[in-house]
C-alpha cells in the first residue's frame, strides 16, 4: 500500500512540473576565433596564416580560443590546434562551416559528381589527406604534410 502511495505522489509531483523548454531556440552564437581583431578564417573561408602564426606565438590567446599549442604533421612542428564548434556537421562546401572546410568524410565520393555531402572539419589541422567539397562537387583529394 505504501508503495502504491508513494507512486501516486511521484506522478502528482512530476504532473506540477515546469514544461521543458522548446528546443527550436536559436543557437549561441560563436564565440570570435582569431587574434588583435583578425579573424582565423576569412569570409571566404580561407585559413589566414599571419593570424595562425600570432595564435601559436601566443599560448594565451591561443587558449582564449578553445585552442591548443600542439605538434603537427611529420616535422611535428608547434601549431595553435583549434577545435570548431561545428565540427562533423553536414556540409556541401566549405562557407557552411566555421573552419571554413568541408570535406568528404571517408575522401572516397566520387570526384566532381553534384550532390556531394561532406562534414565540417574538426580543428585547423592542415595535415593528412582531405577530398574538400565545393559547391556539393567533390574535389580531388589532397594530402598536406
Amino acid at each position: 500500500m505504501k508503495r502504491l502511495l508513494l507512486l501516486a505522489l511521484a506522478l502528482v509531483a512530476a504532473a506540477c512540473t515546469a514544461p521543458a523548454p522548446p528546443t527550436d531556440t536559436p543557437a549561441t552564437p560563436t564565440t570570435f576565433i582569431g587574434i588583435d581583431g583578425r579573424p582565423l578564417v576569412s569570409a571566404e573561408g580561407i585559413i589566414d596564416n599571419s593570424v595562425q602564426e600570432a595564435l601559436t606565438a601566443n599560448p594565451a590567446a591561443c587558449a582564449k580560443v578553445g585552442g591548443a599549442i600542439q605538434p603537427v604533421c611529420r616535422m611535428q612542428a608547434p601549431m595553435c590546434v583549434i577545435t570548431f564548434a561545428d565540427a562533423g556537421k553536414s556540409c556541401t562546401d566549405g562557407d557552411q562551416c566555421g573552419s571554413g572546410r568541408c570535406y568528404a568524410a571517408d575522401s572516397t565520393a566520387s570526384t566532381g559528381r553534384p550532390g556531394a555531402t561532406g562534414q565540417c572539419t574538426a580543428t585547423n589541422d592542415p595535415c593528412g589527406c582531405f577530398q574538400r567539397i565545393e559547391k556539393g562537387l567533390a574535389q580531388p583529394t589532397l594530402c598536406a604534410d
